[in-house]
C-alpha cells in the first residue's frame, strides 16, 4: 500500500519550509496553488530534479557527462520515486492540434506503437497522426469538434 504513493518527506527546496507530502502514483496530478504557494519548488526542483538524477544514473559515465547535471534537491526522503513526465509551465505555441501529447513527444511514441501492434492496414505510423488527411477524423478533421450551425435557431419559420 505504502509503494503506492511518491513519499516526500522534509522538501526544503526555494521557499518550501519542511513540507511532507504522499502524491499518488500512476495517476495523473495537478498541483495548484496561489503564487509563492511552492508549487513549482515541490514539482520543478524537486520531483522532477531527483527522477531526471536518477534517470542520469543509469547512463555510463561518458553519456552522463554530457546531460545536464541536477544536484541532490534539499529533503529528507523522497521515496517511491519513478521516471516522471513533466510538463513546463509555458504557454504551449502551434495550432489548434497542439495537445500535451504532441508538445511532449508522447504523441509520436504512441503513434508509432499503434502502427506496430494495430492491424496493419497502412504501412507507415503517420496515417495514424490527426495531422494527416488520411489519419484524421473525418467528421471534426482532426481538431476534437465539430462546428454545426442549427438552421432552425438562425431562420424564424412562423408566419408573421
Amino acid at each position: 500500500m505504502k509503494d503506492q504513493f511518491i513519499i516526500i518527506k522534509g522538501a526544503r527546496e526555494n521557499n518550501l519550509k519542511n513540507i511532507s507530502v504522499s502524491i499518488p502514483r500512476k495517476k495523473i496530478t495537478v498541483f495548484t496553488g496561489v503564487s509563492g504557494s511552492g508549487k513549482t519548488s515541490l514539482v520543478f526542483d524537486t520531483i522532477a530534479a531527483e527522477s531526471q538524477r536518477l534517470l542520469n544514473e543509469t547512463y555510463n559515465s561518458f553519456i552522463r557527462h554530457r546531460l545536464q547535471h541536477y544536484g541532490k534537491p534539499d529533503v529528507d526522503a523522497l521515496e517511491n520515486l519513478s521516471v516522471a513526465i513533466i510538463v513546463d509551465q509555458k504557454r504551449i505555441e502551434g495550432n489548434a492540434r497542439s495537445t500535451v501529447g504532441t508538445i511532449t513527444d508522447i504523441y509520436s511514441l504512441l503513434r508509432l506503437i499503434f502502427s506496430r501492434i494495430g492491424k496493419p492496414f497502412v504501412g507507415y505510423s503517420n496515417a495514424f497522426s490527426f495531422n494527416n488527411p488520411q489519419g484524421m477524423c473525418p467528421y471534426c478533421e482532426g481538431l476534437g469538434k465539430v462546428s454545426t450551425i442549427d438552421f432552425d435557431k438562425l431562420i424564424d419559420k412562423t408566419n408573421h
